[in-house]
């Protein structure tokens, strides 16, 4: 089972002691889509006027030490994905804290969107970069990136069923095609779907899945949450949506 997962806004910048050197995997093993966007991404922030890449980076005032970084992400120190991203969702899954068995779970399961290097294995080593959803342009922007990814992201998906995790964002920058199985989970608070608030049970939602090891989507109506409770089980021919009511 692939579990798909959103980036988020908040990253670290690789220490010395959390980095590894040499090329980032994605650079290796990327499609043209890919290359292209990172080669833009570049570009523009080497050519760029300080307010416009500010803007990029979703802050007023530019970092440029900062910049510097993600003007060379090319060659820059990398950590892998699942460590690289620090927002909601990712305290919420709390990867340091996991035992060793369900950190090869998710490094193996999990698939990060991300605005600029696309679907990533949690595992695979990416630099740091900065781009805030829905800022990007030409090749690295979010729509037309994952438009020029979806021949490859459809035939990695195609024989897996699928746990789909992501924000909204993402669900309309690529809808699951074909797979085996797709289940999509919907959170509930006081009968109202939770919004901005839902990365943080999404990453709960990762975290147990991970700590179960779960190897089929029939397993997951059976999990047991602190702060959730199963509410609806809407199931299609080919799909399911588990809504699930915040407890806590």
């Amino acid at each position: 089972m692939k579990i798909l997962f959103s980036p988020s806004e908040g990253k670290i910048i690789p220490s010395d002691r959390t980095s590894q050197s040499g090329d980032s995997q994605v650079f290796q093993t990327q499609s043209s889509a890919i290359s292209l966007a990172v080669k833009e991404y570049v570009a523009f922030l080497q050519s760029g006027d300080e307010s416009e890449i500010a803007t990029l980076f979703g802050s007023k005032k530019l970092d440029l030490d900062e910049l510097a970084l993600a003007q060379n992400c090319l060659s820059s120190p990398c950590i892998e994905a699942i460590r690289l991203y620090n927002g909601v969702g990712y305290k919420a899954l709390n990867f340091e804290s996991l035992d060793s068995q369900a950190m090869a779970y998710m490094r193996e399961h999990l698939y990060i969107f991300s605005n600029l290097f696309g679907m990533v294995r949690a595992g695979t080593l990416l630099p740091y970069y900065n781009l805030h959803q829905g800022k990007g342009k030409g090749a690295f922007a979010l729509k037309t990136l994952y438009k020029n990814l979806k021949p490859n992201i459809d035939g990695l998906l195609e024989q897996d069923e699928v746990l789909d995790l992501r924000a909204e964002a993402y669900l309309k920058v690529y809808q699951v095609g074909k797979c085996k199985h797709y289940t999509q989970v919907v959170f509930l608070k006081n009968g109202k779907r939770v919004s901005h608030y839902a990365k943080h049970y999404r990453g709960i939602y990762a975290r147990v899945v991970a700590q179960k090891g779960v190897d089929s989507s029939r397993e997951l109506e059976h999990l047991a949450f602190d702060e959730l409770s199963l509410c609806d089980k809407k199931a299609f021919e080919n799909a399911t949506i588990l809504t699930y009511e915040v407890i806590s």
